[in-house]
């Protein structure tokens, strides 16, 4: 009896294990491929789309002899980085590239054939593109690969990997450069030559500046040489047209009135001689400190 109880659970186990392992279950992002002793029989929620352009939708649970096998493929974009890329341009010169791929499943079963996995995929997604980017970027300079027909060679990029991958299960989406600069040796002499250049220029104008700014100064000083002179000769111009007519008018005040003209004279001389914070002797009973230019200037009109 307990040998008969021993076989109903090791045959009930092996029922469960069998039981568990004839299911599967199918996401809604990836696709199942259904091999029976390593040959396709069957396709879960392939990619595919319907009359309105939807995605058929077919995930769920589903049934599977115990012996079968299912591998899971990625439904989604995939985005694959192709990096260094070592191009020769038309005009002989050398750029690196960085580019960027995305791609999809479209058929599992040719997928499996030809690629297996999606490492696989990669490696040749990635031999096909270099191969289409250097063919592409090969044929224009290097400007337009920077900065022009950027778009028309994307496509034509895009076509030529489509073109290598065909019957492969692979669909190319998009192709895009993102970068592309020179190799770092050539960028290096590169900047070092541009920078020698602009120091030159920039050198060349400084000189020149220079030269401007000793050419400008000298007319400054120049002009300041003559400006002056002529105002100084105006100024004594003036000088001596106000000394000409101050003697005038000494010379006809000393003709109306000639001790006025003494007196006023002597008040003159006597404020031009005291100045402030000079300092002066006088006796007591002398305090009139200008009586003394005053006597000298009626003395001289005497003499007279």
């Amino acid at each position: 009896m307990r040998l008969f109880s021993i076989l109903a659970l090791a045959a009930l186990a092996i029922l469960a294990l069998i039981g568990l392992n004839s299911f599967y279950t199918v996401r809604q992002d990836f696709q199942a491929l259904v091999l029976e002793f390593g040959r396709p029989q069957m396709v879960r929620n392939e990619f595919e789309l319907n009359d309105k352009g939807e995605q058929v939708d077919e995930a769920g649970l589903f049934f599977k002899a115990p012996w079968q096998e299912v591998i899971y493929l990625d439904r989604k974009n995939i985005g694959s980085d192709i990096a260094d890329i070592e191009v020769l341009a038309s005009d002989q010169r050398r750029l690196t590239v960085d580019a960027f791929v995305r791609w999809r499943i479209t058929d599992p079963l040719k997928f499996y054939q030809r690629l297996r996995t999606e490492v696989g995929a990669e490696r040749q997604l990635q031999r096909f593109t270099e191969s289409a980017i250097r063919d592409a970027l090969g044929k224009v300079p290097v400007p337009e690969i920077v900065s022009g027909q950027r778009a028309q060679l994307m496509a034509e990029i895009k076509n030529a990997v489509n073109s290598s991958l065909n019957g492969t299960g692979v669909q190319i989406i998009d192709v895009r450069i993102r970068q592309a600069d020179l190799p770092s040796d050539v960028a290096n002499g590169v900047y070092d030559r541009m920078k020698t250049e602009r120091e030159q220029v920039a050198q060349g104008i400084r000189s020149k500046g220079e030269e401007e700014a000793r050419l400008i100064r000298a007319r400054a000083n120049r002009e300041a040489t003559v400006l002056k002179a002529e105002a100084r000769q105006k100024s004594e111009q003036i000088r001596g047209e106000g000394d000409a007519r101050r003697n005038k008018i000494y010379a006809d005040a000393y003709g109306q009135d000639e001790s006025f003209f003494r007196f006023q004279r002597a008040l003159i001389a006597c404020e031009e001689s005291i100045k402030e914070g000079t300092q002066i002797i006088v006796a007591p009973d002398n305090m009139d400190l200008c009586k003394v230019f005053i006597d000298q200037a009626r003395a001289a009109g005497a003499d007279r």
